[in-house]
């Protein structure tokens, strides 16, 4: 019950964050800065296509991760299942590529109107799939997952491109959305602090649980 609890609740968060993406990037319909679409606007073809490729990318991102952290069936397993994945996040992308510049007409004019900067993303991405597939195919155990983590920051960068410096549709930029500069500081003394103290036992955890996950070898 439990495992299927949690993989029921990883589903829909992963569709439910592509979804938001997908919405993020249609937009949404306001009137003087107040948002008057109705409660399932945001479900549309376009979303849910964005909410099933996050899905196959997340679940790309966990077939690498058992290829480097396991071994024997699970991990031949994993192989198995990485390029059917791998190929489902590059149809989703493919799709969403063409579809994106119909749906946003400031991403439409600004992929077109630079051609030669902003198509470096995608390339990058798509040598990042054909260093997964590469790697799988020699039976690499590190590689697929460092190269699917290329793959999801080159996409990522692709989608800040696209829209910058507006984060906040339909029209509010980075510094609309920014708070005081007081609070910035304020944040900032703090973070300061806090984030070596994160890095530090974040670094810990994973040379605590470093290596293969083997059987009777403890808890993981």
């Amino acid at each position: 019950l439990w495992n299927w609890a949690f993989a029921g609740g990883s589903t829909v968060a992963s569709f439910a964050q592509g979804a938001v993406v997908g919405a993020y990037i249609q937009g949404f319909e306001t009137a003087n800065g107040v948002y008057v679409g109705g409660a399932l606007d945001w479900l549309t073809p376009f979303t849910v296509l964005t909410g099933l490729g996050m899905l196959a990318g997340y679940a790309l991102l966990g077939s690498t991760w058992l290829i480097m952290k396991t071994e024997g069936y699970l991990q031949q397993w994993a192989y198995r299942i990485t390029l059917p994945l791998l190929a489902a996040v590059l149809v989703v992308f493919g799709i969403i590529s063409v579809w994106t510049p119909f749906v946003d007409e400031l991403v439409r004019e600004r992929w077109f109107s630079n051609l030669t900067v902003i198509w470096i993303l995608p390339v990058l991405t798509l040598l990042c799939a054909l260093q997964i597939y590469r790697s799988v195919r020699d039976r690499k155990e590190g590689m697929p997952f460092v190269a699917t983590m290329g793959l999801f920051i080159t996409t990522y960068l692709g989608l800040v491109v696209s829209r910058w410096p507006y984060v906040v549709p339909p029209e509010y930029t980075l510094w609309d959305a920014a708070s005081a500069y007081e609070s910035q500081l304020f944040l900032l003394l703090g973070l300061l602090f806090v984030i070596p103290i994160v890095l530090a036992y974040t670094a810990w955890t994973y040379w605590v649980f470093r290596g293969k996950v083997r059987a009777g070898e403890g808890y993981h």
